[in-house]
């Protein structure tokens, strides 16, 4: 079966209103993220090469089409309609094991991918990384090589006396490098950017919408006419989110209409334990609005409603310390998909620090 472009019913994770499209669709692509392909690496970054396997077979056997990143990205700009069932599948690192455990499954299927890459580490550590001509093999089969930065580096962490122009220029040198040396090696590529750590804040995305790049982050939901062009979300699906019966939910899930919401920056201060989340969403009657729910950890959430289309939610335990995220799903009215939206959180410890 030959696949093609752009997901289905998926989910979504939000945005701005600056961000979206004229007019926006009740429709969306879920993106699946991978690291790992292998069976001796850490598994909370890794599928091992059958689990992976089993997840291409779910997606064959339940028609999904599966679109390079370039083709959904130019549909969600366009406004056009997605199928019903489609997705973009990405790795990030480029680690040797998606070219040995990876590659040929996908192109045994016809499915293209992306591999975000960090070209400093491809030099420094040429035992983890693929090579160029590596690379250059992966795109010449069917994948699209975009920019996850130079170094892996916490960007939007702060250096000791680092001035905001030194920091700018350090983000210039891991971004806008990475892209040089990308294009360099394989030609001109697409100015697509994946977070390292999927951690962004308003500096790094103003930066990256100066420069002309889209930013993928790492929380969970899909992509839609209502994401923001600098905080693409994307599905997990390594460690504990590659269990098959979780992940189909997700890849039939929708974007819940958020046309705003506060706070927009993940990152918090250390004192900020509890942050309310406060949501807009488009007028819409495609969701169960009253069943609408949210987790934040092992907690469920009930939502405030302000109105019929604003509601905010408070965790009732501390966020910890690192990276969390608060989701919010809703029912559809009919059928059984369900509406996504997850906003992302970062709790520094009270030195201004977090864990990778």
């Amino acid at each position: 079966m030959k696949f093609i472009p752009l997901l289905s019913a998926s989910l979504l994770l939000l945005a701005c209103t600056d961000s979206r499209s004229q007019e926006p669709r009740d429709n969306s692509i879920a993106i699946l993220q991978y690291h790992h392909v292998s069976d001796a690496t850490p598994a909370v970054t890794s599928v091992t090469p059958q689990q992976f396997e089993s997840h291409l077979d779910y997606l064959a056997d339940n028609e999904f089409q599966v679109f390079s990143i370039t083709e959904a990205h130019q549909r969600i700009e366009q406004g056009q309609d997605f199928p019903e069932k489609a997705v973009v599948i990405t790795f990030d690192d480029g680690y040797h094991n998606v070219y040995h455990n990876a590659a040929e499954l996908l192109e045994q299927r016809g499915m293209p991918y992306a591999v975000f890459v960090n070209p400093d580490l491809m030099a420094s550590t040429p035992s983890a990384y693929m090579s160029w001509e590596q690379l250059r093999d992966l795109q010449q089969r069917g994948a699209t090589i975009v920019n996850h930065g130079q170094t892996h580096d916490h960007l939007i962490r702060r250096r000791s006396g680092e001035s905001q122009a030194d920091w700018r220029q350090r983000m210039k040198y891991d971004v806008v490098s990475a892209q040089q040396a990308i294009d360099d090696n394989l030609g001109e590529q697409p100015k697509y950017f994946a977070y390292p750590f999927g951690e962004y804040d308003p500096d790094l995305q103003q930066l990256l919408k100066q420069w002309g790049f889209l930013g993928f982050a790492q929380h969970s939901g899909p992509w839609s006419p209502y994401s923001e062009k600098t905080a693409i979300t994307r599905f997990p699906a390594s460690g504990r989110y590659a269990r098959l019966e979780t992940l189909a939910t997700k890849l039939n899930s929708r974007a819940l209409p958020v046309i705003d919401y506060q706070p927009q920056d993940p990152l918090l201060k250390h004192q900020q334990t509890k942050p309310t989340l406060r949501v807009t969403l488009e007028q819409s009657k495609s969701f169960q609005r009253q069943a609408l729910q949210c987790f934040s950890g092992g907690d469920v959430l009930k939502p405030e409603w302000q109105s019929e289309t604003e509601f905010s939610v408070t965790p009732t335990s501390d966020l910890p310390i690192g990276r969390s995220r608060i989701n919010c799903t809703a029912p559809a009215t009919e059928g059984s998909p369900y509406y996504w939206f997850s906003a992302a959180f970062i709790r520094p410890d009270s030195s201004g620090s977090w864990p990778d």
